[in-house]
């Protein structure tokens, strides 16, 4: 496991958890439906983040050049009488 995948690996338990302690205090501030509509909208951001996002490695460009193409050679007939 590279040390990026480990890093993203405790972030994102430790946002999770997080996450969890926010929504059980939450619930007891401002109540079961605004806790609702605030998830529904965080999940929602999330969601389109995660689709908008980038890969954070271009595509690298292969080695090998594309083939070209070979011409065709046509034969013409003659017409024999």
């Amino acid at each position: 496991m590279t040390k990026s995948r480990f890093r993203n690996t405790v972030l994102g338990i430790g946002a999770t958890a997080a996450a969890l302690a926010v929504g059980y205090f939450g619930v007891q501030q401002f109540g079961s439906n605004n806790m609702f509509t605030i998830a529904a909208a965080v999940g929602g951001g999330g969601a389109i983040s995660y689709v908008l996002q980038r890969p954070s490695q271009p595509e690298t460009p292969s080695t090998d050049p594309e083939p070209q193409p070979t011409p065709v050679k046509t034969q013409r007939r003659r017409n024999k009488l």
